[in-house]
């Protein structure tokens, strides 16, 4: 049973060894960890957009594929549309991304570990894993 599913935000300082990341690895520890399909495909944009070599893009695939990663069917598409609506309607509007990755938390009962809960703090129904509230 996965117990956490970990934000782009903190897979990407942990792959650039940001000066937090064994602090994040150290909280990992232990838990089953996967991610949505959102980070991938953030990431790969990120290496895209700064224009990364082949072999930092390679080391950046290998890194990935150590995560266990989470597709959309058709029960994630309907828990993303509410928490699309459900934003909304607070009058705090999500990001498509962070509708997924929030979506994919949702769908299976995980905690997100985020160090941006400011974005999802509204979600009364999630369980969040890292500034504001945890486990």
């Amino acid at each position: 049973m996965i117990h956490l599913i970990v934000d782009t935000d903190i897979v990407s300082y942990i792959f650039k060894w940001h000066p937090s990341a064994p602090h994040y690895i150290e909280l990992l520890a232990g838990n089953e960890v996967a991610i949505s399909f959102v980070t991938p495909a953030e990431m790969r944009f990120g290496a895209l957009e700064a224009g990364w070599g082949i072999r930092r893009t390679n080391l950046l695939e290998r890194f990935l594929s150590r995560f266990m990663v989470y597709y959309p069917d058709d029960r994630l598409c309907a828990v993303w549309a509410e928490i699309k609506h459900e934003s909304n309607q607070k009058g705090h509007p999500i990001s498509t991304h962070d509708a997924w990755i929030a979506a994919t938390a949702l769908n299976l009962r995980a905690a997100l570990f985020t160090n941006n809960t400011k974005h999802f703090a509204h979600l009364e129904r999630l369980k969040l894993y890292g500034n504001t509230r945890s486990l």
